[in-house]
Parts: structure tokens; C-alpha cells; sequence
């Protein structure tokens, strides 16, 4: 069976390239040096440090990212160890209460446990917001990582015609699934989406 890969709104096949390598073609990377300015304890006291530090950025341009096959996840690590490191004053808090609960003759143990359910509570708050965030940002790159088998069978066989700036499918890959028939990318992305189960992520 013939696939006719020409662009169905300018009737042209030399100018259509597939989704992937169009993506791929927008995604680079590069690698630098930033210097790095801080403070450090020595033994005299405070003193200055500078440094270099290598850096890698990605560049993605507008066409990759209208083309791109899922949202990106949202990272979670460096917030788990900031809501850990903020749960420090918490436990030396604890630690407090604890030693004072052992002589709880001289202020009375309902006013220490009444303190220590207040101080703590209020020193654990940012840790809890932002485990709330992690929990929530792990839901939504759970959601993503479930769709995404389904929206790579749609996104890795569609084209992309440069001339024209449309993309398309040649054949029909999943249900719900126009073939042959020209989309703007962010259109094409919707359907995409739609096919992983994250289109209103």
C-alpha cells in the first residue's frame, strides 16, 4: 500500500520532514562557564570565595515545543530537599519540648504540650506546603509518564510540511484521528495530547 506523504494543503512532498526530526531538529544543548561568587567560614572568620562552575543549557525553539509530543515534568528533588532541610528547626524544637517534658513540675505539662503542639505546628507549615507541592507535581508526572506510550504512537507518525508550517498525518494512527487533513502545530499538539490523556494537564 502507496502512503502519500505530500502536504495536504500545498500539494508538495519536498518540504515535509517528520514530527520527530522536526522536533529534534529545534532541541540543542550547549555548555559554558559561570562564575561563581559566595562566602566560606575559616578559621580567621568570613571570607570570600570565587569560582567557576560548568553549566548545561538547553535551547528549544518555538516549533519544538509547539510540536512537542508531552508537557514537560515538573521536577521534584530539589524541593523534597529543601522541605527536609526547613524540618530542621523543627526537630531541634522537638528535642526541646521532649527534654522539658521530663520535668513538667514547674510549668505544667498541658502548657508545654499546648506550646510544643503551637511551635512545632508552625515551623513545620513551609515543609508541609511544599511536600503538598511535591505530591502534586508527582500526580501530574505520573499522568504524563501513563499517556505517553499512547501519545508517541500518534506524535512519531505524523509529519511536518516546512513550507506551509502544517502538520499532518498520512494515515490514521489511533481512533479520533483525522488522516490526511492539515493542523497549525499547536492544533496538531491538541490532538496529540488528547491521544496521551493530558490534553488539560
Amino acid at each position: 500500500m502507496k502512503i502519500d506523504i505530500s502536504c495536504p494543503r500545498c500539494g508538495d512532498g519536498h518540504g515535509v520532514q517528520s514530527v520527530p526530526a522536526a522536533h529534534a531538529e529545534g532541541v540543542s544543548t550547549s555548555y559554558g562557564t559561570n562564575l561563581t561568587t559566595g562566602v566560606g567560614i575559616s578559621p580567621s572568620g568570613l571570607m570570600p570565595i570565587v569560582g567557576t562552575t560548568t553549566v548545561e543549557r538547553t535551547h528549544t525553539t518555538a516549533l519544538a515545543r509547539s510540536l512537542s509530543m508531552a508537557p514537560a515534568l515538573r521536577p521534584v528533588g530539589r524541593l523534597v530537599a529543601l522541605g527536609l532541610v526547613l524540618l530542621v528547626p523543627a526537630l531541634f524544637a522537638l528535642a526541646v519540648f521532649a527534654r522539658a517534658l521530663q520535668q513538667p513540675d514547674e510549668v505544667g505539662l498541658l502548657s508545654i504540650l499546648f506550646a510544643a503542639a503551637l511551635v512545632i505546628g508552625v515551623l513545620t507549615m513551609p515543609s508541609v506546603l511544599i511536600f503538598c507541592i511535591v505530591v502534586g507535581r508527582n500526580r501530574f508526572n505520573s499522568r504524563i509518564l501513563r499517556g505517553r506510550r499512547a501519545a508517541h504512537a500518534v506524535w512519531s507518525s505524523a509529519l511536518y510540511c516546512h513550507r506551509c508550517g502544517m502538520a499532518f498525518w498520512p494515515f490514521s494512527p489511533a481512533p479520533n484521528i483525522p488522516a490526511h487533513q492539515a493542523f497549525l502545530p499547536e492544533h496538531f499538539r491538541w490532538f496529540v495530547w488528547h491521544a496521551g490523556d493530558y490534553v488539560d494537564a
